[in-house]
């Protein structure tokens, strides 16, 4: 069983290291996870993706390619 203790100490190991994944992901890479994520999970069109994330219809495209 996991105390509360453990968990804070298990959280303040495991942030620093999300933070510096999350910094070290490129722009490309954000933009396929947010993406796909908008595709699939939530069945919105590349348009509406676009829009969401501020860039072209075509881009989005591609980014769902690398995906």
């Amino acid at each position: 069983m996991i105390t509360t203790t453990t968990a804070a100490i298990v959280a303040l190991i495991l942030l620093p290291l999300i933070v510096i994944v999350w910094a070290t992901e490129s722009k490309t890479q954000r933009q396929t996870r947010q993406a796909k994520r908008l595709s699939h999970h939530y069945g919105l069109s590349q348009r509406e993706i676009a829009q969401r994330l501020g860039v072209s219809q075509s881009t989005v495209s591609r980014r769902l390619k690398l995906a």
